[in-house]
């Protein structure tokens, strides 16, 4: 199955404002397509990043200037044939692998055993030798077109790969330096599905358990980030990498991945989501988009939101985030 005629139409995607658009319409669904905005997301990031080059030289691929009056910002059109041939292929690689009749699912959701196989999918499509720590290999476009993913990408792909599939109660758990998978009702069973650190180690389809009881900091002792779909989209937008090298970012990058951040912050999915607050903040320092009030200037906003939260893995990562950005222009108010 590909695209949706309600997705088709906001093809071709032009300039940040097109983006924006596409990514406003999926997170009014009660399940935002996280394979497509993530193809979207890599497939701009290439061509901004990865391969920044002169727009006539690209066969196939078209650019337009963010501003008629500053005709070396350019943006790459997003055309629905290059993202739906994308899609298609990531889709029917992961319904064609998983044999869904294979696997018991109760009502309580998916078995353990099932999500070992897709994170087996996916982990088999990747290359088996490459360095993990590069830039620019995080989204499902570097998957599709490189066979690269980085460590919290595989993650990430995992649970596109299980929405493709139908199955809904698998979700994304993150903490500060790691990424693993919640499932069945209400999260309350884990599996790795990718590495840590700088081995090829893994220990997928195993619970975190242990790591929590031994209250590793990896874990954040158990107060991790249980994500909803749209935090999921989220952290798709965090994980944008706007940089060209070790000296200069990407301005068209940063613009949209601050566009997409208003958006998600005015929706309220970054209530529980502070390190997103936080990328926010960080991008509001830099250049503050005119006519946006600051997300930490209505303090009694950010206090409602906290105070509504009644999980121990925000309260956790909202001090860390509160404490990180302390000593920033944009949260010095607090």
């Amino acid at each position: 199955m590909g695209l949706h005629s309600t997705q088709k139409k906001h093809f071709p995607l032009r300039g940040i404002d097109g983006v924006v658009q596409l990514f406003d319409s999926e997170l009014h669904k009660p399940e935002p397509d996280l394979a497509l905005l993530s193809l979207v997301l890599g497939f701009v990031e290439h061509f901004l990043a990865v391969n920044r080059v002169v727009p006539i030289n690209v066969p196939g691929v078209r650019f337009e200037p963010l501003e008629a009056d500053c005709p070396n910002s350019c943006f790459p059109t997003v055309e629905l044939g290059m993202i739906s041939a994308l899609y298609e292929r990531f889709t029917a690689q992961i319904r064609g692998a998983v044999d869904l009749s294979q696997y018991r699912r109760t009502g309580s959701g998916s078995s353990r055993e099932l999500v070992k196989k897709v994170s087996d999918v996916i982990w088999n499509s990747l290359s088996r030798s490459y360095f993990k720590d590069r830039a620019h290999i995080q989204s499902l476009f570097s998957l599709i077109t490189g066979t690269k993913l980085d460590s919290s990408g595989v993650a990430f792909a995992v649970v596109a790969a299980c929405q493709v599939l139908g199955l809904k109660d698998v979700h994304l758990a993150l903490s500060e330096d790691h990424a693993w998978v919640i499932f069945c009702k209400n999260g309350e069973e884990t599996a790795e599905v990718t590495w840590h650190g700088k081995g090829n180690e893994d220990r997928r389809g195993q619970t975190v358990t242990a790591g929590v009881s031994e209250k590793s900091w990896l874990y954040l002792k158990g107060s991790y980030m249980k994500c909803d779909r749209n935090m999921e989209v989220a952290f798709m937008v965090c994980a944008i990498n706007p940089s060209l090298d070790l000296h200069t970012d990407s301005s068209e990058l940063l613009q949209l991945q601050q566009k997409l951040l208003w958006l998600l912050y005015d929706r309220g999915d970054l209530d529980r989501y502070p390190m997103a607050m936080g990328t926010l903040a960080d991008l509001e320092d830099q250049e503050p988009i005119p006519d946006k009030e600051s997300p930490c200037k209505s303090t009694s906003r950010l206090s409602a939101r906290l105070r509504s939260s009644t999980t121990t893995s925000t309260s956790t990562l909202t001090c860390t985030w509160l404490a990180s950005t302390t000593d920033t222009g944009m949260c010095g108010r607090l």
